[in-house]
């Protein structure tokens, strides 16, 4: 019996000893990286990330737990915006502790931050499977998708966030910019106008600013693009919004000045220039429009866009060689490029090909410069109907086209129609009032008009014309013949009375 108890005994004091030996492991295998981990945590708080580093490095010597020392190295990085080395970190302490709540989605956020999208969908699958109705994890999930422009599947990893947090006001932001680009617009601008109330911030003003441009209610749109830039006055996208804004309202100074001022905040890139080639080119300043795609282009060349708009304005400049390069570029990649179809339609008109000119701009007849070009044509083809057509389409598309007008009132004139020669001339000079151009050309149409039916308050409107151009510019009046004759007629009407 007494043996049996020391027996007892003495298995009791093995388990005893052995969990004293396991306390003592766990203790030095456990404790010390904790407290290195710890310690860490600390010093990043305090924006001290270089010891902050060097303690987690020394801890990866110490055995267990290194998932976690992982794991915060990789926040280290993503802090450096180091973010190859904070993927790399994030998804080793994942694949050590594949259960952490937090680490699929560090890695995922991670991800997006270094363009690996597809993987950065795979992280955030994985943070759902491990704690699922997770308003961040859809976040982020959305954001992966719509970085590959998937926006109808992003719009509902968006719903999902918002449904697990109806205060994740960037995922409510992130699914307004989906439905805008869903064309969605009546859903975007409720989440906008409640962004707007609740939280208003630069990057939702200017998205609530796209927004209204994109429904053309032109005065909105600048409202909130103004106000974007007041909340942040870096807002690039704002002052390229109001750029275009101007530009479609044919406000030459207004449209220029926010250009300017962009480029004046040491912006550079390339978009800005696109977009500002773009709206001089509208303003019929070729020489600026093409230094301004020469910039974008310096800064992206393989944006395909900016090269077709620079192969155009090249076109229109007859500087054919340099258009043809830039447009066999674009052609390879896009052969349907409209852009490209539009050069290669100025080309061949400028060849007197013009039947091929003809089928390459009437792919996109809502294009002001295509529509002037087609009246070109029909002009060459004997078409009267379809050259005022495309002439009238021109201008309505853009009110400002001073080529059009010109050409338009040539024409007209050519064929003895100075009655509207002379309407289509007074229209375009409510625009630009002192072009001397259409001046002298609404003096001859005056001139003709007025010898086939004298009266004394049509001779005086049409010498206050001419006097009109001499005092602008007295060299650049043309009928100095045809003023003394009507001058004549006025003595001589004067005289009979």
């Amino acid at each position: 019996m007494f043996d049996k108890i020391k027996e007892i005994l003495g298995k009791i004091k093995t388990l005893n000893s052995s969990i004293e030996q396991y306390k003592k492991d766990s203790i030095i295998t456990s404790l010390p990286v904790l407290t290195c981990v710890n310690r860490a945590k600390k010093l990043i708080e305090e924006n001290k990330p270089d010891e902050a580093e060097q303690i987690l490095k020394e801890a990866l010597s110490l055995p267990n737990q290194a998932g976690l020392v992982y794991k915060y190295l990789g926040v280290i990085y993503e802090q450096r915006q180091q973010f190859d080395l904070a993927v790399e970190n994030y998804q080793i302490s994942a694949d050590l502790e594949p259960q952490d709540k937090t680490i699929w989605q560090k890695l995922g956020f991670a991800l997006i931050k270094a363009k690996e999208y597809h993987r950065a969908e795979l992280a955030f699958d994985n943070a759902d499977k491990i704690q699922a109705l997770n308003t961040n994890t859809f976040t982020g999930w959305g954001m992966a998708l719509m970085k590959q422009e998937r926006f109808k599947e992003a719009h509902e990893k968006f719903v999902q966030a918002i449904k697990y947090s109806k205060y994740n006001f960037a995922a409510i932001f992130l699914c307004a910019v989906t439905e805008i680009n869903l064309q969605m617009y009546d859903k975007a601008e409720t989440r906008l106008t409640f962004l707007a109330n609740v939280c208003p911030n630069a990057n939702n003003t200017f998205e609530f600013a796209r927004l209204k441009y994109l429904k053309k209610n032109y005065d909105s749109a600048i409202h909130y693009a103004k106000k974007s830039i007041e909340l942040f006055d870096k807002m690039l996208p704002a002052y390229i919004l109001l750029g275009k804004i101007y530009s479609e309202k044919f406000d030459v100074a207004n449209s220029l000045k926010y250009f300017e001022e962009a480029e004046q905040q040491s912006f550079s890139d390339s978009n800005l220039y696109l977009e500002w080639g773009i709206a001089l080119e509208k303003f019929e300043k070729s020489d600026e429009a093409k230094a301004k795609f020469l910039k974008a282009y310096e800064l992206s060349p393989e944006n395909m866009e900016i090269t077709a708009r620079l192969g155009l304005c090249c076109a229109e400049r007859k500087e054919f060689d340099e258009a043809k390069q830039l447009l066999e570029k674009v052609n390879e990649k896009d052969p349907d490029n409209k852009i490209v179809k539009q050069a290669l339609g100025i080309i061949a008109y400028e060849n007197n090909e013009t039947d091929k000119a003809v089928a390459l701009f009437r792919t996109d007849d809502e294009n002001f410069i295509n529509c002037y070009y087609l009246a070109k044509c029909y002009e060459r083809l004997g078409n009267d109907t379809k050259v005022k057509d495309y002439y009238n389409s021109a201008i309505l598309l853009n009110p400002s086209y001073m080529k059009a007008y010109t050409d338009f009132a040539s024409y007209l004139m050519a064929a003895e129609d100075y009655q509207e020669a002379k309407r289509k001339l007074r229209k375009a000079l409510k625009i630009c009032p002192d072009n001397t151009e259409l001046l002298n050309m609404l003096f001859y149409a005056g001139y003709i008009l007025v010898k086939e039916n004298v009266c004394e308050y049509n001779v005086k409107e049409t010498l206050e014309i001419a006097d009109k151009i001499e005092k602008i510019s007295p060299e650049l009046f043309k009928y100095h013949e045809q003023k003394a004759e009507l001058s004549k007629l006025l003595n001589n009407k004067s005289e009979s009375v």
